[in-house]
C-alpha cells in the first residue's frame, strides 16, 4: 500500500461524484483489493464487488466515502480536542477523541486518533 494507492482511489472516487465513468484499467482490481481493508473493508468484500461494473464503482464510492468522512472526522477531533485541552478541559479532549474514534472504521485514521489519545494528559510544550 502506498499513498499513491490513497490518491488514485480518492480520484475515481472523485471523478464518479462528478459523473465519469470508472476507466478500464486492468490494475484496477487490485488495487481496490489491496485498498479495501485499509477503510476497514475485507478483502472478500471487494472480491465480490469486483463482480460487476455497477459494485465495482459502489466499492470505489464506498472507499472514498470512507476516506472522505474519516479525514473530516479526524479534522474536527484533533481541532476541538486542541481546543478543550488548551482551555484546560482534559476530560472534554478526551471525550471527543474517544466519540470520534467509536465511529471509525479506517485503521490508519483509528491509529492517528488512538496515538492522540495517548497522549491528551501529558501538558503542553509550549
Amino acid at each position: 500500500m502506498t499513498s499513491d494507492d490513497w490518491r488514485k482511489v480518492i480520484d475515481l472516487g472523485l471523478a464518479l461524484a462528478n459523473g465519469a465513468d470508472l476507466p478500464q484499467d486492468p490494475e484496477m482490481p487490485e488495487l481496490l483489493r489491496r485498498m479495501a481493508p485499509e477503510v476497514g473493508l475485507s478483502r472478500a468484500d471487494a472480491n465480490a464487488a469486483l463482480a460487476s461494473a455497477a459494485d465495482t464503482a459502489s466499492l470505489v464510492r464506498e472507499i472514498h466515502r470512507r476516506t472522505r468522512e474519516g479525514t473530516y472526522r479526524l479534522g474536527r477531533a484533533f481541532g476541538a480536542s486542541d481546543s478543550l485541552k488548551m482551555s484546560g478541559d482534559r476530560a472534554g479532549a478526551r471525550k471527543v477523541l474517544e466519540d470520534a474514534m467509536a465511529a471509525e472504521v479506517v485503521p490508519l485514521y483509528r491509529a492517528q486518533l488512538q496515538a492522540y489519545l495517548d497522549h491528551v494528559d501529558e501538558p503542553d510544550d509550549t
